[in-house]
């Protein structure tokens, strides 16, 4: 048994012996698989180096982007650049005609009387002027003619079209084609003749002239007056009954009244010429 033993021993150590030249081409070839250990640490060096690496600072790349390229935080898919873009100076500097019209509407809130009173008064002064300057083309101009039309615009069409158009408001309220037409019929049937009255007695009174010359003047001139304004007042006050609001109706009439006012100023001074 011991040399059965002693047998196979010194068979497995004669096999090792005759490998050994094999085994050492095996290790030299393996050898250059296992990276040299300066290679090693040399490749984590580099790994750390790249770390410490800044990126410049491009739109659109590096921590914080926030653009739809290449962000590298998870950006929201926009197309900014990134960079904070400043909001455009707003204009703070105040529209002057605006600012004016939202004053006179206040003001007519506050003061209808007074507002609508002074509303008057620029129409028929501007309406005057027109008729002086541009169609009779006087010499001279006219003062106190100027005077007499500018104060009953300010003193009686001002505020009796305040108290009128109040009340015909009031009466009949809507803005339906019956209402319309029913405000434009007593307006220019029974209204208008009363105003054409009053008219001639204020321009008659200033120039003291007695009642004759105011029935005079009526008999004269009243129809003319009255089928004068039918060819503007109609249609106009049409559109005014149907989309006018109410506090602005002496706005809107003198607006267009200033043309007609050219018209009174013409024939309440026909006799004198």
């Amino acid at each position: 048994m011991r040399s059965i033993f002693l047998f196979l021993l010194i068979g497995s150590a004669t096999a090792l012996v005759a490998h050994a030249p094999a085994l050492r081409v095996a290790a030299a070839t393996r050898a250059p698989l296992a990276a040299n250990p300066q290679m090693i640490l040399g490749s984590r060096s580099v790994f750390r180096a790249m770390k410490k690496v800044s990126f410049p600072n491009v739109p659109g790349f590096g921590k914080g982007a926030r653009s739809g390229g290449i962000g590298m935080d998870g950006g929201d898919g926009g197309t900014g650049t990134g960079d904070a873009v400043a909001p455009e100076p707003e204009d703070d500097e105040p529209n002057p005609l605006a600012q004016a019209w939202k004053r006179y509407e206040e003001l007519l809130d506050e003061k209808p009387l007074l507002m609508k009173a002074l509303t008057s008064l620029m129409g028929f002064t501007l309406g005057d002027i027109l008729a002086q300057v541009f169609i009779q083309k006087n010499e001279k101009f006219d003062y106190f003619r100027l005077f007499r039309l500018a104060s009953f615009g300010f003193l009686i069409h001002g505020t009796s079209s305040h108290w009128f158009y109040g009340m015909l408001d009031g009466k009949i309220p809507g803005t339906s084609a019956k209402v319309v037409f029913t405000k434009v019929f007593i307006d220019q049937v029974l209204w208008n003749p009363i105003f054409g009255i009053m008219f001639f007695s204020y321009v008659a009174l200033l120039e003291a002239k007695g009642l004759a010359y105011v029935i005079d003047k009526t008999k004269n001139e009243l129809l003319t007056q009255v089928t004068g304004s039918w060819k503007v007042w109609p249609l106009a006050h049409t559109i005014n009954f149907r989309f006018v609001p109410s506090s602005q109706r002496v706005l809107y009439i003198n607006t267009i009244q200033i043309g007609y006012n050219c018209f009174l100023s013409l024939i309440s001074n026909r006799q004198e010429e």
